[in-house]
């Protein structure tokens, strides 16, 4: 019974032994890494912008003169000085009045983009010193009537005006009276 008893005491001890060690736990290799901590991304404000508002419109078109007219279909010309800024301008805006107010017939980008209201059948603003605008108007027969224009800009703001009088015949011939 000795001899198995010591056996058994002999396994204990070298069990005993392998678990016990003076060995440091800091140098033990690991196999799972430590965890890596990453710093929360920051964040930067929009850049603001110092640039004013628009709120000042073009000048207003000047030195209009009869370009053409049909009474019988109401297509018109009119011929006009080009602005000093074409830069600033962004549409042009036509209207008549034939003794009743001024109606607005015809707003166009000057980019030769068709109109946003009414017919333009001809836009001519490649000239530095002379532009011409020719417009469709079912409200124009032969007689006298008012035309004005207004350049408006970028952001909105339209211009005055200067009316100017034209008298047209059903031949084609009209003047600025």
């Amino acid at each position: 019974m000795f001899k198995y008893l010591a056996s058994t005491v002999l396994a204990l001890v070298i069990i005993s032994s392998s678990c016990s060690s003076n060995a440091d736990e800091s140098t033990i290799p690991s196999t799972t890494a430590a965890p890596t901590t990453t710093a929360a991304p920051t964040t930067t404000a929009a850049p603001t912008t110092t640039e004013e508002v628009d709120n000042e419109p073009p000048p207003a078109p000047t030195n209009l003169a009869c370009g053409g007219f049909s009474g019988g279909s109401g297509e018109f010309g009119v011929v006009f000085d080009a602005p000093a800024d074409p830069s600033d301008i962004d549409t042009i805006r036509v209207y008549t009045n034939q003794g009743s107010g001024f109606e607005r017939i015809a707003k166009t980008p000057i980019d030769g983009s068709p109109a946003t209201l009414g017919l333009v059948w001809a836009l001519e603003t490649d000239d530095p010193s002379t532009w011409y605008i020719g417009v469709y108007s079912n409200l124009l027969g032969a007689g006298t009537f008012e035309i004005a224009l207004t350049f408006a800009d970028a952001a909105g703001n339209e211009s005055g005006w200067y009316p100017a009088t034209f008298t047209a015949n059903y031949l084609g011939d009209c003047s600025l009276s």
